[in-house]
């Protein structure tokens, strides 16, 4: 057993022995010392940013996909327009022998619009009165808007009223979300609300030369506000075959829109984004090649960063968040997106590039009333990459064009505002990126 402890010891100190001649004769390889340090700086308004142009006209209120009836909700006033089918000019009548016959002779006596209302959305809580119009105008709901009936290619007319020109009421009513669970709190929140329209009314909309075009939803009780998902028009006839009979017959609707009193123009100053017809904000970029390093980086003295040399890690575009116009602030969270302009020359109609951002930003609708003054963050770190990689190439850094914009266009009446050139809160480009050694002083 000695023996082997003995034989251990000898190859173990032989080994080691080996082991220090190695050093101690190995040739220098030449290693550099690398002294990495990761800097985070941030760049001002002035010294990125070269202007920046908001562009409205995006979608209309008619890419909706709803009505919405409001008035005096947080300022705003907004009227529903709808269009209803054409009219059934013959029914399928059971006789008293049993046998389906189609009759063509109808008279109509009468009938009732029946609303469906989204139970997510609006002032639920409270009732809400609505009232039926019966357009008399022309219009064209791509285009119509509280002002203008039509404003199509080669035609443009005015409503001859503002909000929907001259109209004749029809009836009214009032929807509560709630009143059946008075009764049973576990019903469903009521979805619809039917209100009666006389025969003279319906007359109206089977003379196509003089009568209604559609119909107009306005809200009649103050602060409340409601989205109209569907409307239908049910009419009561009597058949000549069965003058004793009423018979029920549904027209839906063909066309829904909606009309907002004063919509702002473009602003002055600060960046506008959603809404509806929709915003868009392009901000045109000129990214410096060269940062003030930090006091950590170089000291005292200070020293210039090359951007071009360093591995950027991440680059965030920091905007502020301020208070629209009162009637339009976001009752609902803000999906914002952020693309590359490819021609700027062409804007507002210019191609954009594909998805800057690795996810869509959500932005809650707080940020835009109570929560005002609020940063939002944009990572656009790839998109600052290829900047400086073309600039690294070409030896001067290129212009870029940035537009923000909503990802669904329209998506809401209310649209996000954040602070513009100038003072607190203007936009900022954060930068965070690793340089491998020391820099030299300038």
């Amino acid at each position: 057993m000695k023996r082997y402890l003995l034989a251990t010891v000898i190859f173990c100190s032989a080994l080691v022995w080996g082991c220090k001649e190695n050093n101690t004769t190995a040739p220098d390889l030449g290693f550099i010392e690398v002294n990495p340090r990761t800097v985070a700086v941030t760049i001002p308004y002035d010294d990125f940013v070269s202007g920046f142009q908001v562009y409205g006209g995006y979608g209309s209120a008619a890419d909706f996909g709803r009505g919405v009836v409001a008035l005096d909700f947080a300022g705003a006033n907004v009227r529903a327009l709808m269009k209803i089918e054409d009219l059934p000019t013959s029914a399928d009548v059971v006789g008293s022998d049993g046998v389906s016959r189609t009759d063509s002779d109808l008279s109509f006596v009468g009938g009732r619009v029946v609303l469906s209302f989204d139970t997510i959305d609006g002032t639920l809580n409270v009732p809400v009165g609505i009232e039926v119009f019966g357009v008399v105008e022309e219009w064209h709901g791509p285009t119509a808007t509280w002002d203008v009936a039509v404003d199509t290619a080669g035609d443009r007319r005015d409503w001859t009223q503002l909000g929907g020109g001259a109209l004749n009421s029809l009836g009214a009513g009032t929807y509560a979300a709630f009143s059946d669970q008075q009764f049973d709190p576990e019903l469903p929140l009521l979805d619809t609300l039917s209100i009666s329209v006389d025969s003279a009314a319906v007359a109206g909309f089977l003379n196509p030369g003089g009568g209604s075009t559609g119909f107009l939803l306005a809200a009649t009780f103050s602060g409340t506000s409601v989205n109209v998902v569907d409307l239908k028009l049910v009419l009561n006839t009597v058949p000549s075959t069965q003058p004793d009979t009423v018979v029920e017959l549904s027209v839906g609707t063909d066309d829904v829109t909606f009309i907002i009193e004063g919509v702002p123009p473009a602003p002055v100053g600060w960046l506008r984004v959603g809404g509806t017809p929709s915003w868009r904000s392009v901000i045109s970029l000129t990214i410096p090649s060269t940062v003030d390093g930090t006091v950590d980086l170089c000291g005292a003295v200070g020293c210039q960063v090359d951007l071009r040399e360093v591995d950027l890690n991440l680059a965030e575009l920091v905007l502020t968040t301020r208070q629209p116009q009162s009637g339009f602030q976001p009752q609902d969270t803000t999906v914002l997106d952020l693309r590359r302009v490819l021609n700027p020359e062409l804007l507002p109609k210019s191609p954009l590039g594909s998805v800057l951002l690795p996810a869509a930003t959500i932005v809650p609708p707080a940020l835009f009333s109570t929560d005002v003054g609020a940063e939002v963050s944009f990572t656009v770190t790839r998109f600052v990459r290829e900047v400086l990689e073309v600039a690294a190439e070409t030896g001067s850094v290129p212009d870029a064009s940035l537009v923000l914009l909503s990802l669904l266009e329209p998506s809401d009446i209310g649209f996000a505002s954040f602070a513009g050139s100038g003072g607190v809160g203007a936009p900022e480009l954060r930068l965070l990126f690793t340089v491998a050694n020391e820099v030299g002083l300038p």
